[in-house]
């Protein structure tokens, strides 16, 4: 009996411990796990004038919150594309070929803002086509008084550009002419261009006065910078239309000898004893074209500091010196400004770097950017100077940016959840309304933000006359007339494929709402741009927290043509 009882046992302990097939012991059956669909993207790519496939065109694909990861592919002799394998989000995409002008998918030319679009698991879109136009071109030749070839001169195909609500001149492509002083600028969109060219400073050689007749002769003269077709300023320039794949060969530049002077003063280097062999010096311009551009010869720099720049235009300049130790980098700038005369007696003083201290005041919840860390940053003012600082805030909102070199610079934040926005800031006692601060080694450098994040948000429709859904338009809320010096307060959006837009992070006030194609970013900070507009935007008022629907209007292409060039 105690033998069969021990079998009996046995046999029911057995039938609980071993597993069935296909099942774990003690478990019940589960499912594989299965991973998420992803989605196709597939189209063609052709050439817009007559239709025909593109091959070797590359097509980029972003996604909007990973920024880090970019997904492409090129396309084949038939013009076809394909993307597979991708997760569900939100995304942008380019399509760039030698030759031919950047297009983004959204675009109605290749001037306006592209639009996002959302993938969702296991979608495909497929048939998408993109008709690139040929990219245009500007050449002609550098010339001097003689009408000799000018070599190694830069030469600029410049735009304009808003920024702060001030129209200016940036880069669209620069070359260097030739041993014949022939220049090609190409790639560019279709639009309106200035073209400049400057002599090249790096290897200019400056007429010492002491050992020539130049002192005997009144001012000194040389080639300074001149604009198409032979002017020294932007304003007198001729501009440049090109359309589409258009060669504007012709746009010769005769440079002119004007009068020119010299700054001679002294840097004064704080931080090292061993001289100034290792300093760096160099002269920019203040304001102006938005560009890396420098002036006058090279600087003639001695052992005991003391310096001189020849070839200066009468014009308002930086001078910004530099030194590196161990390491570190320290800088130094003067301002000048260069009338009919040479300046003499400048001084340039080398010190450390400051420490920028200050905090983050919250007014509602702290609300952060899961994505990243939340970071204060200076940012220089003028592009003259390489860096300014940043620093992480911590928890407690305190911050240090440690070896900041005297300057202005916009003072920002990154990491903030969108709909937060910034109320006020200060350095020290002074409320500074557009972010931007002089940080000064004798005066207080204490900088606080003060940040709420129950800023507003607006979202809608933008449909056009035919009530259709427009994706790739501007949506920008304008803040009432009073406050559109503060550009803080600005927020702009593109429509998506679906004509959905979303404005977050709005502070309390009113605002006027537009819809536009065919504007330039950051048109609407101009006064001048929104004359025209003020009775075509939608008003809204914005408390704390408000969650608001405003459907908008396109404003038709041929209003919004009037846009100053």
């Amino acid at each position: 009996m105690g033998t069969r009882g021990s079998l009996v046992h046995t046999g029911l302990f057995l039938l609980l411990v071993l597993p069935i097939k296909g099942q774990e012991a003690g478990n019940p059956t589960l499912p594989p796990p299965q991973k998420e669909q992803t989605a196709v993207i597939s189209g063609s790519v052709v050439r817009k004038e007559d239709g025909a496939p593109l091959k070797g065109a590359t097509v980029q694909l972003r996604n909007s919150e990973d920024r880090d990861h970019t997904m492409a592919a090129r396309t084949g002799a038939d013009g076809h594309f394909e993307l597979h394998n991708l997760p569900s989000g939100k995304y942008r995409l380019t399509v760039s070929r030698n030759g031919y002008a950047t297009a983004e998918f959204g675009q109605k030319t290749p001037n306006d803002p592209g639009a996002t679009f959302t993938l969702r698991a296991g979608q495909k879109m497929s048939d998408l086509q993109f008709s690139l136009v040929r990219a245009a071109v500007i050449g002609g030749r550098i010339l001097d008084e003689d009408g000799e070839p000018m070599p190694n001169a830069m030469v600029s195909a410049l735009r304009q550009i808003y920024k702060n609500g001030k129209r200016q001149l940036e880069p669209a492509d620069m070359s260097r002419s030739d041993d014949t002083g022939a220049y090609r600028l190409f790639g560019l969109k279709p639009g309106r261009y200035f073209v400049s060219a400057q002599p090249q400073v790096w290897d200019r050689v400056a007429v010492d006065p002491e050992f020539s007749d130049t002192g005997k002769q009144g001012a000194e003269r040389a080639y300074g910078k001149t604009y198409y077709p032979g002017v020294a300023t932007a304003n007198k320039a001729t501009s440049i239309a090109l359309k589409d794949g258009e060669e504007f060969i012709s746009a010769d530049i005769l440079m002119k000898e004007v009068s020119v002077y010299r700054i001679r003063g002294k840097v004064a280097n704080l931080v090292s004893n061993r001289g100034n062999r290792e300093t760096s010096l160099q002269v920019q311009g203040r304001g102006g074209e938005v560009t890396w551009e420098f002036f006058g010869g090279v600087p003639s720099l001695k052992p005991d500091g003391s310096f001189e720049i020849a070839d200066m235009l009468p014009g308002e300049y930086t001078l910004n010196a530099f030194f590196g130790d161990e390491g570190k980098f320290y800088a130094g700038q003067a301002d000048v400004d260069v009338t009919n005369a040479d300046v003499n007696g400048i001084i340039v003083t080398i010190g450390p770097g400051v420490t920028v201290t200050g905090r983050l005041v919250w007014e509602g919840k702290p609300a952060f950017d899961a994505s990243s860390d939340a970071m204060v940053i200076l940012e220089p003012l003028e592009s003259g100077m390489f860096w300014g600082g940043r620093a992480r805030i911590e928890s407690s909102g305190q911050f240090n940016i440690k070896d900041v070199p005297p300057g202005e610079f916009n003072a920002g934040l990154e990491g903030l959840a969108k709909d937060c926005y910034i109320k006020e800031t200060r350095l020290g006692d002074a409320d500074v309304a557009n972010n931007t601060v002089r940080i000064t080694r004798n005066s207080s450098n204490t900088l606080q933000f003060t940040v709420s994040s129950k800023g507003g948000r607006i979202e809608g429709l933008v449909t056009n006359e035919d009530n259709l859904p427009v994706a790739g338009a501007w949506v920008v809320a304008v803040p009432e007339e009073s406050k559109r010096s503060i550009h803080r307060l600005y927020k702009s959006f593109t429509t998506d494929q679906y004509g959905h837009y979303e404005l977050r992070g709005l502070a309390p006030g009113k605002y006027s709402l537009y819809a536009w194609e065919r504007v330039e970013e950051n048109a609407w900070e101009d006064a001048d741009f929104l004359k025209a507009f003020e009775d075509k935007g939608e008003t809204v008022d914005m408390q704390d927290d408000d969650r608001k629907i405003v459907e908008l209007k396109l404003i038709a292409p041929k209003e919004s043509a009037n846009k100053p060039e």
